[in-house]
Parts: structure tokens; sequence; C-alpha cells
């Protein structure tokens, strides 16, 4: 699957379109989640009302599913073509409105409400469609589970989720939650690539994680190390190691990887023995670009699971 924004893409046209923006900077100020459940504050409502005024400003959108989580906002809407307005023109007035709102709500009528822009993805198939759903209708499940489970932020073994071939013994630090996230992209950067190409694939790796796409990978190239070192300096940016050898021996590398560990942006994973040893093999690298692409590209549920 790839969900990365189209160039090519009229977004007038038709689509179905999952959208994500957050607060500035990430306050939790639309709602709180009490046993996996949503609680609107009335800035929350704002922005339900907000995002239910889209289909009065251009018909050729229609709502699906939104969720306002505490300090973020998802939501998913199907345009049928030939819109009045595009998808970033729809999705600032929706942000414009409900920032109105919420400053009248707190008598504070400079208050920053919104990081600037938005996450945008858009699929064709319903299928697709049915994936970000999931994702989507399960955020505040996934949260309380971040919030519940303090020991993912130590050592787990026998780690399983769909999307990790069950054959291998799984071991890993942090939030595994990050593997339901539709758009997982692998990085994997040769050693033989230098110069100006080097560069642009640097680049393209950057430009796709500021998207919101979570990068996955073993980062042991000295191209996919820099990938890894500078895409962990964009704001929310979500990393996924994964390491050519055990963890038997992994503690996180100063304050600022164990702050995302704690805070669900980092995940270490390890499909190898704890025994192995960590100057990695090249067929453990091998090995390890292969299950980065054969993670990114298996659906996070079954099919079926809805």
């Amino acid at each position: 699957m790839r969900f990365a924004r189209l160039k090519t893409h009229d977004y007038r046209g038709e689509g179905y379109y999952f959208i994500t923006f957050a607060t500035a900077p990430r306050r939790a100020l639309l709602s709180e989640i009490c046993a996996g459940r949503i609680q609107l504050f009335p800035e929350g409502r704002a922005v339900v009302e907000a995002w239910q005024r889209i289909p009065t400003d251009d018909p050729a959108y229609s709502l699906r599913i939104n969720v306002v989580m505490p300090d973020h906002f998802h939501g998913i809407l199907v345009c049928k073509g030939g819109a009045r307005y595009s998808l970033t023109q729809i999705v600032e007035r929706m942000k414009a409105r409900s920032r109105q709102a919420i400053r009248r709500l707190k008598n504070a009528p400079t208050l920053s409400v919104w990081e600037a822009g938005f996450h945008d993805f858009v699929a064709f198939t319903s299928a697709t469609f049915n994936v970000f759903a999931d994702y989507v209708r399960d955020n505040p499940h996934r949260w309380q589970l971040r919030h519940d489970n303090p020991q993912w932020f130590a050592k787990q073994t026998d780690v399983i989720h769909p999307r990790l071939p069950p054959e291998t013994r799984w071991t890993a630090y942090g939030d595994h939650t990050l593997l339901d996230y539709p758009w997982l992209e692998p990085v994997v950067i040769s050693r033989r690539l230098e110069g100006e190409e080097l560069e642009t694939e640097v680049a393209r790796f950057l430009a796709l994680a500021r998207e919101g796409a979570v990068l996955i990978g073993g980062f042991i190239s000295p191209g996919e190390r820099r990938v890894a070192r500078e895409a962990a300096a964009v704001p929310r940016s979500r990393l996924i190691y994964l390491h050519p050898w055990g963890l038997s021996r992994y503690k996180p590398c100063g304050r600022a990887v164990a702050e995302r560990l704690a805070s669900g942006l980092t995940l270490a994973l390890s499909g190898f023995p704890e025994t192995e040893e960590t100057a990695p093999r090249r067929e453990n690298c091998m090995l390890n670009n292969r299950w980065a692409q054969a993670i990114a590209s298996t659906l996070p549920r079954a099919p079926d699971s809805h």
C-alpha cells in the first residue's frame, strides 16, 4: 500500500480523504479519554460543528467518521468530484471556523489553536478506506492502551501483531501500536549511493516523514542513519527501528530517545535472537530489509476484523 500525497492528483477530484491536524503546541485542548471513550470538551464540540458544516460549504464532499482526540483531529471525507473548494481550502476553512469558536470559548482572541498545515492521504478503493477507517475508529483504544501499559517501555518479548511474520520471535521496546498505522514506509538506502543521488533519496524520506509516514528500517547504512537522525528532529515524526541484532543489550541512547519511546514516537523492534551480536552481518541486514518491506506492505489487521 502507498498513501503518499499525490502530486498528480486533482484535490477537487474523486477520492476518500483521510485528514489529520493537531493543536498547538499539542495541548490536550479538545477532549479527554476515559476507559477508552472520548469525552468532548466544549472546544472539541466546536471542532465537530465545524466538521459538520463542510458539506454545506461544498456539497461535493460527504462526511464519514471523525475522532476528536485530546490534542489532534482525524477525519475521513469523500469527494464525488468537481468540488468548488480543494481539500486544502476545505480543511483550512474548517480550521479557521473552529479556531474562531475556540477563541471565543476561551475569551482569548489571539490564542494559537492549531499547528500549521495538516496531513492528508487519498485512497481510491473501499479496501484502503476501510484500513484508515479502522485506524481512526480505534484511536481512543490505542491511546488508552499506551497509558495503561507502562511496561511497554521496558523490554517486551514474544510480541505478536498481524503485521509481524508469525514464524519469528519478536522483541521490542516502546509502543507497538505504531504498527497499527496504515502508512509504514521502509527505509532502504544502499551504501553505494552518494552525492546528489544520496541527497535526493534522503530528502525523499524526510519529506515522507513530514507528510505523516512512519519510517521503518534498520537505519544501518550511512544514508539510513542520516534519515533516522534528521527524521527524529521532525515534530511528531514516528520511527520503527528494526534492529538486525538481538535487544539483550539495548538501551535508549540519551534523553531524547528515551522521551520518544515514552511518548509513543519510537518503537525498537528485533526478530533476531537475544544472543545475536550487535555487529550486524550482511545477511542479517538483508533479511532485516526484507522484513521492513514485508511489514510495511502488510495490512495492519485482517480485512474482516470489522
